[in-house]
């Protein structure tokens, strides 16, 4: 019965994205073809952050359908005081966490930082400020769909990990769920819903699977921490730092597609992909090894 309800769940919240997704395509597309010139945010980027927008201004309305109107059961479980602190935990485990992975990076000459030419100034603090608050934003939304409202714990551990595994991989696969940069220069009302519709029309094709891969692994990650914790506070915080250090070291680093360990990227954001999957792979063992003998 639980099972049932959370695949249900994940159906649900699954076409409430992909709705918005195309409302956010008409939407947008009307809007940007009463100017004589694109602004300067790309209609592209226009329909993702609206469908965004749009799927935070109509949860509430979605989680009373799904009778997930109660903030105990998709993870804010915590007075507001320590579900932040929690929060800022969750960051600075996320930093210390990706900083091996970001030496081994440097270290293999797959990304280079130049110090010479590297400049601590006020532009790289706001830059700095603005990456913390984006990150914020984006986890906040992501972490209550997809460990929030998608997982909910069952006392069953097969079921529990169908859950977490299916949960999971919709995280994994609504990255790639990218319309190209739109340059036409007359739109029209469909413009927007052609270009997504043929990004599901060719999914697979976009799909980069060695990235897909190490999303499905850190989703799987933000999962057990849910589910043991009973709070997002802390998945919240990983995942913001997960965003901002990867934004912020790639600002400050580029690629070397001369290294001979360039293969371990994935051409899909030049930081996720082998590497990175082996290494958060790693930790989750150990953190399940960690959990299973707590509780012994």
């Amino acid at each position: 019965m639980y099972y049932n309800e959370n695949m249900r769940r994940i159906f649900f919240f699954t076409i409430y994205i992909l709705f918005f997704a195309v409302i956010s395509s008409l939407l947008f597309t009307l809007l940007y073809m009463q100017f004589d010139e694109q602004p300067m945010l790309a209609l592209n980027k226009a329909i993702k952050y609206g469908a965004i927008l749009l799927c935070g201004i109509f949860i509430i309305p979605a989680m009373k359908a799904q009778n997930l109107y109660d903030r105990q059961k998709v993870g804010y479980t915590e007075p507001k005081a320590l579900f932040i602190l929690n929060m800022f935990k969750g960051l600075f485990i996320s930093i210390i966490f990706l900083a091996p992975l970001i030496l081994s990076f440097t270290y293999l000459d797959m990304r280079i930082v130049d110090f010479e030419t590297f400049v601590f100034d006020k532009s790289l603090i706001y830059l700095m400020i603005f990456t913390l608050f984006i990150s914020f934003l984006i986890s906040v939304i992501e972490e209550s769909f997809f460990r929030g409202i998608m997982i909910q714990k069952i006392n069953n551990l097969v079921l529990t990990f169908f859950v977490l595994l299916s949960g999971s991989l919709v995280y994994s696969l609504f990255h790639f769920i990218k319309i190209p940069l739109i340059i036409d220069e007359e739109l029209y009302w469909n413009t927007g819903l052609i270009e997504l519709v043929n990004v599901f029309l060719n999914f697979l094709n976009n799909i980069s699977y060695d990235a897909a891969l190490t999303l499905l692994m850190f989703g799987i990650l933000l999962g057990v921490i849910r589910l043991n914790l009973k709070t997002i506070s802390y998945c919240i915080g990983i995942h913001a730092g997960f965003i901002f250090t990867i934004k912020i070291y790639k600002q400050i680093s580029t690629v070397n597609s001369d290294s001979n360990y360039y293969f371990l990227f994935s051409t899909y954001d030049h930081f996720l992909g082998t590497l990175a999957t082996t290494w958060i792979s790693i930790f989750l063992l150990f953190y399940l090894i960690y959990l299973y003998k707590t509780k012994l």
